[in-house]
């Protein structure tokens, strides 16, 4: 089973360790979590795909590659993702456990090193990044944003989300717009990369059996002799106003209805698990009500599911709908969120739901990807929880609990995609 440590290596730099034997790889990450800003969220998607093709000393993929090579098949892989208000960019790197390594090699250790000479020796020239790299994945980003958009139910989810936050860092997005990155010079992005280690928020994070002592001094070298100027920015909760109602058409052969709510925003990981659960009975699983009325026994939908943002205090239940369907499909989700208020839940339901979520949390012990999502995806909350204890307190939630929950549901937005 899994152990897990944190210390602080300076403000707002923390390391943290995940001791784990059953795995013969290890995996070490660094996240650095911004608040979302206009003016910085393409620079900072695109950089951090950059910093992965090469450095000063391994000046292209080539030669950076035979590096990792020659660390027994080493993998580096770059992420961008969206916390609530905050844009949040991994590098990880994944390689053998160094109990398996050849004499007294330590892989761990290089890798460390390599990750730091990734971000603070870059592959730079007059101040700007290799032209190859630089267009070569200014393109790919571009070709992510279209496929978004190319695929209509994560397009009309964020389109939801987007009108729906329109005065808040969230509808930013996690790589910014099109527009945005269209609009990037090469000399912008790499001047983005100081801002971004002086004020990110860092977290690293060491998956394996290996000692951590020695990765732990090389990040607390390098982020420890730099200038900070971290501070915390608290998430943006709106209060209740009148629905906004928008549609919009596309070439889609089926509708989809998007419904944004604002829920109760969690303090800590344990009201984030109770918020989790009341998603589960409403729209999470096979088992729940929307599922199981909405779109089995009405038949009024393709799907029909809730999903919540645990880090912004918003659920969103989207559905693909015929057209004549739409306003039907609509009052029937409606019916379903006043019955969980209502407290129509049954005791299958909240013991189905209890039970699928202890199996997706303990699903996070399978791999040491799901291991890294899962702490990373709750390293700005308070009392954070392992996987098995999170699954363990699921037990302790009430229906009572559930229902006042429910209760904090307020409909902000209704978004329409319809045929032409």
């Amino acid at each position: 089973m899994s152990e897990f440590l944190r210390r602080e290596i300076c403000e707002g730099v923390t390391f943290s360790n995940i001791t784990d034997d059953r795995f013969k790889l290890g995996r070490l990450s660094v996240t650095l979590t911004v608040p979302l800003a206009r003016e910085t969220a393409a620079a900072y998607a695109l950089l951090v795909n950059i910093l992965t093709r090469s450095c000063k000393k391994y000046p292209d993929l080539t030669s950076l590659s035979r590096k990792l090579d020659s660390l027994y098949g080493a993998a580096l892989y770059p992420m961008v993702s969206q916390l609530g208000d905050y844009q949040s960019l991994t590098i990880s790197v994944t390689g053998i456990d160094d109990r398996y390594a050849l004499g007294d090699m330590s892989v761990s250790t290089e890798l460390a090193e390599l990750l730091c000479m990734i971000l603070s020796e870059p592959n730079v020239v007059n101040g700007r990044f290799a032209d190859e790299d630089f267009e070569q994945e200014k393109r790919q980003l571009l070709e992510d944003i279209d496929a978004e958009y190319s695929e209509k139910r994560t397009y009309a989810i964020k389109r939801c989300t987007e009108i729906m936050c329109r005065e808040e860092l969230y509808s930013i997005g996690r790589t910014g717009s099109r527009k945005d990155v269209e609009e990037l010079t090469n000399e912008q992005v790499y001047n983005s990369l100081g801002k971004l280690l002086k004020e990110a928020r860092v977290d690293i994070t060491m998956l394996g059996n290996t000692d951590p002592q020695k990765v732990f001094e090389s990040f607390s070298q390098f982020f420890g002799s730099r200038p900070r100027a971290f501070k915390e920015v608290p998430t943006v909760t709106t209060q209740p106003h009148e629905v906004r109602r928008v549609a919009e058409t596309d070439d889609v052969s089926q509708s989809k209805l998007v419904m944004g709510f604002r829920c109760a925003y969690p303090k800590d990981d344990k009201e984030a698990i109770e918020n989790s659960l009341m998603s589960a009975i409403l729209g999470g699983l096979p088992t729940s009500k929307l599922f199981l009325n909405v779109r089995e026994k009405q038949s009024l939908c393709y799907y029909c599911t809730s999903n919540l943002d645990n880090n912004k205090g918003i659920l969103i239940i989207d559905s693909g709908v015929e057209t004549e369907n739409l306003e039907k499909a609509e009052q029937a989700i409606l019916e379903q969120t006043a019955n969980l208020k209502n407290g129509i839940i049954s005791d299958s339901e909240l013991a189905d739901a209890k039970l699928a979520l202890k199996n997706i949390l303990m699903s996070a012990l399978d791999s040491l990807s799901a291991m890294q999502t899962f702490y990373l995806s709750r390293r700005l909350r308070k009392g954070a929880l392992s996987p098995v204890e999170a699954a363990a307190y699921l037990d302790s939630i009430t229906k009572d609990k559930i229902i006042a929950l429910a209760r904090t549901l307020e409909l902000d937005t209704v978004y329409s995609l319809l045929g032409n």
